[in-house]
């Protein structure tokens, strides 16, 4: 996919320099604050690095609670970005789990008007599980427009990288009917140079402001 454009780059940093709070967390759907700002959510397996990225993308280290526990996170987690936006956090997917979040997210997914797209976080070294296809099927049923975002890419070579990406993309192109074509990396610096990491953080930015029709 063709490079951000200075101007796409510096809306995306502005914007997500902005205020960000923490609303509240719910464990029913009708819970769920009555805003009508328009809403993006991040999903994905247990440890999958949701939390480090919400944290990361807001330049705030301890917004979102990092766990080493799976399944740490079992309630949908809402902040006010900016008063502009609203962020949420999923609760993590896999393991044993699924009988205490699946109810919630799959109600908050299908009957959220708010949503402007969810975004799927995808660990490239395992790749696509079970859980992960069961979950885009779902998906594709309602109508639910997502991303994939693949995180940790650090934890990998750049081969390795490539070949997991490869297969998770053929996977998409084949399965995912309301998939968002282009896929989305995250990492943290480690053997990638960091002025990558920034362009790809920036790239995760400006995909949120595009769904939320924020980019204007």
């Amino acid at each position: 996919s063709p490079p951000l454009t200075a101007l796409q780059t510096n809306t995306a940093k502005k914007f997500f320099a902005k205020q960000v709070s923490f609303i509240k967390s719910i464990a029913q759907v009708d819970q769920a604050p009555e805003l009508d700002r328009p809403e993006v959510a991040f999903v994905g397996r247990s440890n999958v690095g949701k939390s480090t990225l919400i944290n990361t993308l807001v330049n705030h280290s301890k917004l979102v609670r990092t766990s080493s526990k799976p399944g740490h996170t079992r309630l949908l987690n809402f902040f006010n970005m900016g008063n502009e936006m609203t962020l949420v956090d999923m609760p993590g997917y896999g393991y044993r789990s699924k009988a205490e979040w699946g109810d919630l997210i799959l109600d908050y997914l299908s009957n959220r008007r708010q949503l402007k797209r969810l975004f799927l976080l995808v660990d490239p070294v395992a790749g696509l599980k079970d859980t992960d296809r069961a979950l885009i099927e779902h998906l594709d049923q309602q109508a639910i427009s997502y991303q994939v975002i693949l995180t940790k890419r650090d934890r990998l070579s750049k081969q390795e990288f490539e070949e997991s990406k490869k297969k998770i993309e053929e996977y998409l192109l084949q399965h995912g009917i309301c998939c968002y074509p282009q896929l989305l990396i995250s990492g943290k610096k480690r053997k990638n140079n960091q002025e990558m990491i920034d362009q790809e953080l920036t790239r995760v930015k400006w995909a949120i402001l595009y769904a939320a029709n924020k980019y204007v």
